[in-house]
């Protein structure tokens, strides 16, 4: 109604295969009477399933708002989908939302627990790809204890492989620019202007730089000759040097995550080292459900005092650790669940 939608039509469609009979979205439904009802399976699951294999064959509307906002962030495709995850999960939500607003330009490091079962559950995962751009995230799991190390060691690489991108596209524009005027071709010409304006945005956390190095692409195929493109020798040419770093133009959006367990318990020391550099651009997410869920529920730093769980049947004596008491300033909860340090 209005807006950037406005004549356009909205539904909810639900894949009755994949439905967990959670019932989540039967008790989150604001209506009243309700619009969606528990039944049995086999009832409607033909119709049921056309609706869906139609519902998924539409084009994506996500362009047409702005997705960095909470109605916009919902109409964006998910690129996480379909996990491994226990019926009426409380983690999937937050990760399916973190797809959506980063993830063509995610990589993830995540530590071992409850997000590594349903994310990497053999012989498959969640994580998908863009229809589109035929980009999504890109995910690895680490050891339960040192996932802050190893999502830092990625922000690292990734670091100093970008800096040395901006040093190549520098030296190529200023070696096409000292060229006698008229003998640079048009695409070359094209090319070093996306480049200076690529130079202009390559810090900012947005798509910005994706959208013009998916509009540099076709110039390099131009430009670039055969050889050229597949020269990875220490003598190759600017620009060979620049295409074979090409996955470096988009602004990377990197995170850490992991369970409560991990980040209070386990990994604390590595994650409170790593946020303690404020010049590191690095995402972190706790998907606390105040215990150690992945092995059957076992206490935890996180666990609320008195909480009956196992190792403390009687009620935990000690307060839950919280990261605004615990990790180095600047380290920001934001919501119970998750932890951000940034976007």
């Amino acid at each position: 109604q209005g807006g950037d939608l406005a004549g356009k039509r909205y539904a909810l469609a639900v894949s009755p295969l994949d439905c967990t009979g959670c019932n989540a979205c039967v008790e989150a439904c604001p209506e009243s009477p309700k619009a969606l009802v528990m039944g049995d399976g086999k009832d409607g699951l033909e119709e049921g399933e056309k609706n869906w294999n139609y519902a998924v064959s539409l084009p994506s509307r996500g362009g047409m708002v702005d997705k960095y906002t909470v109605k916009g962030s919902q109409f964006q495709t998910p690129l996480m989908e379909f996990s491994g995850a226990c019926s009426g999960c409380g983690e999937t939500p937050y990760f399916k939302l973190l797809t959506q607003l980063f993830g063509e330009r995610m990589v993830i490091a995540n530590a071992t627990g409850c997000s590594t079962i349903w994310g990497g559950s053999f012989p498959s995962n969640p994580y998908t790809v863009s229809k589109e751009t035929g980009r999504g995230p890109a995910w690895a799991n680490s050891l339960f204890e040192d996932n802050a190390e190893y999502g830092f060691g990625m922000f690292s690489a990734m670091k100093h492989r970008r800096e040395r991108l901006v040093t190549l596209v520098t030296d190529y524009i200023h070696q096409v620019e000292l060229r006698p005027e008229g003998e640079a071709s048009e695409e070359e010409t094209e090319l070093v202007s996306l480049m200076h304006d690529w130079l202009e945005v390559h810090e900012e956390k947005s798509d910005k730089s994706t959208i013009l190095f998916d509009k540099m692409q076709p110039l390099f195929k131009v430009v670039l000759s055969e050889s050229e493109a597949v020269d990875h020798t220490p003598g190759a040419s600017l620009l060979s040097q620049i295409w074979s770093d090409r996955d470096m133009f988009p602004k990377v959006s990197q995170w850490i995550v992991g369970g409560d367990g991990w980040a209070y318990d386990i990994g604390f020391g590595g994650l409170d080292h790593v946020e303690a550099f404020q010049s590191n651009d690095i995402n972190v997410l706790v998907v606390d459900t105040e215990m150690y869920s992945n092995t059957g529920g076992q206490c935890s730093k996180a666990t609320p005092v008195g909480a009956s769980v196992k190792f403390a049947a009687a009620g935990k004596e000690q307060t839950k650790k919280v990261s605004d008491n615990c990790f180095y300033p600047g380290f920001r909860l934001l919501r119970k669940a998750t932890c951000f340090r940034s976007c």
